[in-house]
């Protein structure tokens, strides 16, 4: 059992914090020792141990001091990470709505674009590409949410793959705002009345 407990206390001294308690020690001890030195009148021996005691203590001071300075500026550094992290997730952020704000500017063009047909058939035709860019347009947006609530949660393998769905249903957007316009240019040459639809 004895061993058992020297054993621990053996191990706790060769930590830095039991290194550094040692050191505490053996600076009372030499205090306590140069004070008894002095009680008997040694002040060869006393001036020598209280020596010896001013050097540890200094020594302690500033090795006390190293440790606070080092934890400050660990302290500082995480601090700049974390700050750094947010300022990456609030630009991906503003990517992704600014896609979403181009996404909707077309969207509207588009819509725009219907408003100015005067045939129904142009309006049939303008709907269904509108629908399937609309319906592109609700894909991407929320593909982009889930990149970022990915992003937030720190997976970077999300935001790659929020980001490739996003890109994918841009494209399908894109073809279907294409749809519309084709359509619209279409029943327009149609409505003229000196013109070949097939062109």
């Amino acid at each position: 059992m004895w061993g058992a407990f020297v054993r621990q206390i053996f191990a706790y001294l060769l930590t830095r914090r039991g290194k550094r308690a040692l050191a505490f020690v053996g600076m009372l001890l030499l205090g306590f020792v140069t004070a008894l030195l002095l009680d008997m009148q040694l002040y060869i021996s006393a001036a020598f141990t209280g020596c010896l005691s001013v050097v540890l203590i200094t020594l302690w001071l500033i090795q006390y001091w190293r440790v606070k300075q080092h934890d400050r500026l660990r302290e500082m550094q995480r601090l700049e990470a974390a700050a750094k992290r947010l300022v990456a997730a609030q630009e991906r952020n503003e990517r992704y709505d600014r896609a979403r704000e181009r996404a909707k500017s077309a969207v509207v063009d588009t819509v725009r674009g219907v408003g100015t047909a005067v045939n129904a058939g142009t309006v049939g035709v303008a709907r269904s590409g509108v629908e399937a860019a609309r319906a592109g347009m609700s894909s991407t947006v929320n593909a982009a949410r889930s990149g970022v609530a990915a992003a937030r949660s720190g997976v970077a393998s999300g935001v790659r793959s929020g980001v490739d769905v996003a890109k994918s249903q841009v494209a399908a957007a894109t073809s279907g705002v294409s749809k519309a316009a084709d359509g619209l240019r279409f029943w327009r040459r149609k409505a003229e009345p000196d013109s070949d639809p097939a062109r």
